[in-house]
């Protein structure tokens, strides 16, 4: 699989993939892995409400 082929299909469990993210941003102004972390969790909370929402 091509690196654009997973940003268009991310991972089980992923909206929306750091790296694409990381696009939009360009040059990140602070630290990279707190605010990685914190975009990660960010991203779980919505796929699980998505998916909780999608089963009802």
């Amino acid at each position: 699989m091509s690196e654009q082929d997973k940003l268009l299909n991310p991972n089980p469990g992923v909206c929306v993939p750091w790296e694409v993210k990381m696009e939009e941003f360009g040059e990140f102004p602070g630290n990279e892995a707190i605010a990685k972390k914190e975009w990660e969790k960010l991203d779980d909370f919505a796929y699980n409400f998505i998916w909780f929402w999608a089963q009802r």
